[in-house]
């Protein structure tokens, strides 16, 4: 890895482990102050549709002259919110500092990964850097979960809050030695012809072919996640596992995602990313309809590392996709970004409730059958319709032209 690579990867560590640190504690935070279950779930999910909202106008608003200046915005807005989480214990207040702290949040993410694509030095491997992106990523999020938990033990919420605002200011302390993007110029000259350009095609270009792909992948691999993560512990529990199994197994599947896509960026360039997106999500879907068939800690484990290896590959390869495969001529980074990350929001945010469903018709045990099958199917379909839908898009287009 680059220095100036290393440069751009240390503020994703941090920013994702400040949200990861606030999101651990909000529920028992809440839970101590004697909310009801159905309230909890409501507050918390207030960050993620705020988030999804603010993913295509920040995409839209992205050049690369004034990334940092945004980024900083963003971050400080979250910095803020993070420790005024201790103060807001009356309902409305709680929910309008997590719905700022979303926002930000989903604007932050979005500008970051299109300055990232856009800083990376010309003469760095971009299969590896979109590795070492997606890695950072998940390692954040293990570092914040570990350092929170010890932080709550030992000093309780409010200090764990505080602890988030600094990992806050120390995101934005390290976007100061960040210089402007250097593999593509993003000049005052060219910005109103994109701008323009980027709100009138924005919707548009989901209709590209590979641009659809990568919205397909991202939504339906983050619904197989988000399905499996969320509802599994149910199952543990329901098969004699303690909490603790469930919480290592859970710990290791974060673990294997944090160290394999690194190293995935090797992989994706000896197989391609564009097999492997499609590839990937029906192979993890095999594993998980393994679960029903083992009981044993040990051998869930094994299922589980399989699944989180996996996963890790085609994020990895779906990333490279987006970066290798859409022209940035004709849609913009910021704009891409954003579609790209409003994909995934919309995986994550169906997977527990579409889970729940599959469970009250099947029982817990055969949703690890029912719902990666299912998924499967509706991934290929998902992708036939899009190439119907981007086919008959340019058929029009060729009829007009013989107009």
């Amino acid at each position: 890895m680059k220095a100036a690579t290393l440069k751009l990867c240390l503020p994703v560590i941090a920013m994702t482990a400040q949200q990861t640190a606030a999101g651990l504690v909000i529920p028992p935070f809440l839970e101590s102050l004697h909310y009801p279950v159905s309230a909890i779930g409501s507050l918390i999910s207030v960050a993620p549709i705020l988030a999804l909202t603010a993913r295509l106008p920040s995409g839209l608003i992205y050049r690369g002259d004034r990334a940092r200046m945004l980024m900083q915005a963003a971050l400080s807005v979250m910095t803020l919110c993070t420790f005024l989480y201790s103060f807001a214990v009356q309902p409305l207040y709680f929910a309008l500092v997590q719905a700022a702290t979303g926002f930000a949040y989903g604007a932050a993410t979005t500008i970051y990964l299109a300055f990232f694509v856009d800083a990376l030095p010309p003469d760095e491997d971009r299969h590896h850097a979109m590795g070492y992106y997606a890695g950072c990523l998940a390692g954040g999020y293990s570092a914040g979960g570990f350092a929170a938990g010890y932080v709550a033990d030992k000093f309780g919420y409010a200090a764990t809050f505080k602890f988030g605002s600094l990992l806050g200011l120390t995101c934005i302390a390290l976007l100061f030695f960040l210089g402007p993007s250097t593999s593509r110029k993003i000049g005052t000259e060219s910005g109103k012809k994109e701008s323009a350009q980027s709100v009138l095609a924005s919707l548009k270009s989901i209709l590209d072919p590979k641009t659809a792909t990568i919205v397909v992948v991202a939504l339906f691999l983050n619904l197989l996640h988000q399905m499996g993560n969320s509802l599994f512990p149910l199952y543990g529990l329901a098969v004699g596992l303690s909490l603790t199994q469930i919480g290592v197994i859970r710990a290791l599947y974060s673990l294997c995602n944090a160290v394999t896509r690194p190293f995935s960026g090797s992989v994706v360039k000896q197989l391609g990313h564009w097999k492997l997106s499609r590839a990937g999500l029906p192979l993890q879907s095999a594993f998980l309809m393994l679960v029903p068939f083992f009981h044993d800690f040990v051998l869930l484990i094994a299922v589980f590392l399989l699944a989180g290896f996996l996963r890790a590959v085609v994020i990895v390869a779906n990333t490279i996709s987006m970066v290798e495969d859409v022209d940035a001529t004709r849609v913009s980074r910021g704009v891409i970004s954003g579609i790209y990350n409003a994909a995934g929001d919309i995986g994550n945010i169906l997977g527990p409730s579409v889970g729940g469903l599959i469970a009250s018709f099947t029982g817990i045990a055969h949703l690890f059958l029912v719902g990666p099958f299912m998924i499967t199917v509706l991934f290929f379909v998902s992708l036939w319709a899009c190439r119907f839908a981007c086919a008959s898009e340019k058929g029009s287009r060729f009829k007009s032209f013989d107009l």
